[in-house]
């Protein structure tokens, strides 16, 4: 059996791509507030670039079969990066949710699968059939 290929980073190389990370950091797109609205069933995002995000709750992993007092207690964390809901012990990853990744590969398949069946079924043509 073959070993895996070994790749050797030095100190120097780790210290560059941290000082590279940094320069781009002021461009990320973080959290500034977020809150869930009951009305619309949503999570709702504020970035530090003004833009507004709202994610349906039914698509976010861990957060489908929550009480809103639960729903309500979502902390910022990781500088904006994150967040958690420490009552249900679930966190996301804020850059994953802009990308529409609302969970694990697992859930997310899921989702497809939902998506997937909805869409076989038309309702034009259920119409006409009655």
């Amino acid at each position: 059996m073959r070993e895996p290929a070994r790749i050797a980073v030095t100190d120097a190389e780790i210290d560059a791509a941290i000082v590279r990370a940094r320069e781009y950091a002021k461009y990320d797109r973080i959290v500034v507030r977020a809150s869930y609205s009951k009305t619309s069933d949503r999570l709702r995002l504020v970035l530090s670039d003004g833009a507004t995000y709202s994610i349906p709750r039914r698509l976010l992993q861990g957060l489908n079969n929550a009480a809103e007092s639960e729903l309500g207690r979502i902390q910022i964390v990781s500088g904006g990066r994150g967040l958690l809901w420490p009552l249900l012990d679930t966190s996301h990853y804020v850059p994953a949710l802009l990308q529409g990744v609302y969970g694990s590969e697992k859930w997310m398949t899921s989702l497809y699968k939902q998506r997937r069946k909805l869409m076989l079924v038309n309702p034009k043509r259920e119409s006409k059939r009655g």
